[in-house]
């Protein structure tokens, strides 16, 4: 008998992988039950291969219910076999990464998930990586972070990437929560105590934390007080700031960069971030040779270019067949327009007794509190994002059983799972930046995009094939009104447009009895629905997604936005005088006038950096003419005036 080598000499064969198509028929570990790509599928690889395969940064856009995934993931695992590259696929969440993990599994790729601790990956999975033996699939928080485990991905696939904004930008965010450091919280507001309205600092510094409407309140420091305070505000966070903390980490990033960063202050916290997140000085990003943004909308204002800090993406648009139909089928119901905001919320208080599960999407814990505890005297049981951390059994498993959470993408709660969802709420102001853009400098033009990408994440998430269903109330009259406007609507996917439509209509004219009827109704799909699918199927035929010249405009001027923030981030004031000017100066039109005034804000601000360094006067009188053309766009933003009257007086 021969003895057994001691050595391994079966070492595996190069591959010999053509194109992401023909890899798909070559998994010999596929499940049965996963027998052929759908068309649409094998449209979007061939284009994939054919046009985009060598781009840098390329964009593909599949809706939702239209296997997204899977195309990620063939594109990862075509990528891996084909050039032997170290594959990452992230996703937004623990739960949802595991939930790709698994079908990664059905698909026969070979993958890892790597969450948690990243100390605690597993030696031989983490190797395999590295080998290129296994894709990764972990989180975004995996590689944006200050020192990734995983910091040499040759390709990233970066899903859900629309949603991506607060999960990449959060390794740039320093915030300071009154809450847990009230002392540090005001020593940073009485630093700046100078460049703040008055009436501000009044409200902000001493006041009841019962009174509510003061956690509406946010200011932005002008740049020439931070500049001022710079050493000042490094003594006060390096001691402040328990070490070890996500704000500890962020804050070694950015603490030599504060001239590139604005300072947002409420009632409840401080955030000081770049306004676009600087990725390409992050290597586990920019040192990729291939970075796939998957998303089930691209938009058309340069959105994703503003979210990744990317100056330009290819995009693989949405394949024929999915330009006019969607994947299930949604019954908008909206009662706030025909009932008071207290009779809604007793329709609601109804509905959830009707179905075993329900989830509601707000923008935020405020926003969730009424939902909460008006649901809990209906003996539900009332779960939250903790709760779904890992999986999402603990929540599908349940009866009774309502999920609340703060975010609107990541989430697939298919058929049974649950069948009622609930929008409890505009979209708008997820974090400090965001909030102050969309209510003091009214950017409106700039932020309509993200909401209806919110909008359209989060109503998918409850019908995730084609003969899914289920029941969403629209609730919140922020919310109400802006699905009401026909502008916004009309730019939205067709099929989604007819749902609308029609659930708006049916809206009308309606006591609290009607509403629950139609939801019965539509649950039990029987004789009179199928008349009402024939009347949105109909309204779909009907529409079209409007091509906004708005969102053109804003696609047209992004990348000079993102060359603005790296020329800034690297200290570089005259280059970012320039790309700030021409963005301004391209913002033409009142549908951006709000959008334009916080850009010739920028303009001046960069101008009066200048002016500090350089001493030249036509730096100082750009400054100040540009603050007169922002006063002039945000009305109200008093302290543009104040800068020009006060600010400037030691110039």
């Amino acid at each position: 008998m021969k003895k057994k080598s001691v050595f391994k000499t079966d070492f595996e064969c190069n591959s010999h992988t053509t194109d992401p198509e023909s890899l798909f028929r070559d998994l010999r570990g596929r499940s049965p039950v996963i027998r052929h790509l759908w068309s649409h599928q094998a449209d979007i690889l061939r284009a994939y291969y054919k046009n985009f395969k060598n781009s840098k940064d390329v964009a593909i856009e599949l809706p939702t219910g239209a296997g997204k995934t899977l195309v990620g993931l063939l594109v990862a695992e075509f990528r891996r076999q084909a050039d032997s590259e170290r594959v990452a696929y992230l996703c937004p969440t623990r739960q949802l990464a595991r939930q790709v993990g698994t079908q990664a599994a059905m698909y026969g790729i070979r993958a890892h998930v790597l969450i948690g601790k990243q100390k605690d990956y597993p030696k031989k999975e983490i190797s395999e990586f590295q080998s290129s033996k296994a894709i990764a699939i972990t989180t975004y928080s995996a590689i944006f972070n200050s020192n990734p485990r995983i910091n040499d991905a040759q390709a990233l696939i970066l899903d859900d990437a629309h949603s991506s904004e607060n999960y990449i930008a959060y390794m740039w965010s320093v915030e300071i929560n009154r809450s847990d450091n009230e002392s540090l919280y005001k020593d940073i507001i009485g630093l700046f105590k100078e460049g703040l309205p008055d009436s501000f600092y009044a409200d902000i510094y001493n006041v009841d934390d019962t009174d509510r409407r003061r956690s509406d309140l946010i200011e932005l420091v002008p740049g020439m007080y931070v500049r001022n305070y710079v050493s000042a505000l490094r003594d006060l966070l390096d001691n402040g700031i328990e070490e070890d903390t996500s704000s500890w980490y962020a804050w070694e990033i950015v603490k030599k960069h504060l001239h590139a960063c604005g300072v947002f202050i409420s009632f409840n916290s401080v955030l000081i971030r770049p306004f676009i997140p600087p990725t390409l000085t992050h290597s586990a990003f920019t040192h990729a040779n291939q970075r796939v943004y998957m998303s089930a909308t691209l938009g058309a204002g340069g959105e994703l270019e503003r979210i990744t800090g990317v100056n330009s993406i290819k995009r693989l648009s949405i394949p024929p067949g999915w330009d006019k139909r969607g994947s299930g089928r949604r019954l908008f119901l909206v009662p706030q327009v025909s009932l008071s905001d207290e009779e809604a919320m007793e329709i609601i208080k109804g509905a959830v007794t009707v179905v075993d599960r329900s989830l509601i999407l707000t923008p935020n814990y405020y926003e969730s509190e009424p939902f909460i505890s008006e649901l809990k005297r209906k003996d539900q049981t009332i779960l939250g994002a903790k709760d779904i951390e890992d999986s999402i059994d603990s929540f599908s498993s349940k009866k009774n059983a309502v999920l609340i959470l703060s975010r609107y993408d990541g989430l697939d709660l298919p058929d049974e799972a649950c069948r009622l969802l609930i929008i409890g709420g505009l979209p708008s102001g997820m974090n400090l930046q965001e909030k102050f853009l969309w209510s003091r400098i009214a950017a409106f033009s700039l932020l309509r995009d993200r909401i209806l990408t919110r909008f359209t994440q989060g109503v998918g998430r409850c019908t995730r094939s084609d003969n899914d269903f289920s029941v969403i109330f629209v609730l919140g009259r922020p919310m109400v009104d802006f699905i009401l406007k026909q502008e916004n609507r009309r730019i939205l996917h067709p099929e989604l447009q007819a749902e609308l439509k029609f659930g708006i209509e049916n809206s009308r004219d309606k006591e609290s009895d009607d509403f629950m009827q139609l939801l019965q109704e539509f649950i039990e799909q029987g004789d009179d629905w199928k008349e009402a699918e024939g009347a949105i199927v109909n309204l779909r035929e009907q529409s079209s997604r409007y091509a906004d010249p708005i969102s053109e405009r804003l696609s047209s001027i992004v990348s000079d936005e993102v060359s603005y923030q790296y020329a800034l981030w690297n200290g570089n004031y005259e280059d970012a005088l320039v790309s700030a000017q021409t963005v301004a100066d391209a913002l033409g039109g009142d549908e951006t006038k709000g959008y334009r005034g916080w850009w010739y804000y920028l303009t001046a601000d960069v101008a009066l950096a200048l002016h500090e360094t350089t001493g030249e006067d036509n730096f100082l009188n750009k400054a100040k003419d540009c603050l007169k053309r922002a006063g002039k766009c945000c009305s109200a933003i008093s302290w543009f005036a104040r800068l020009i009257a006060i600010g400037f007086r030691n110039y």
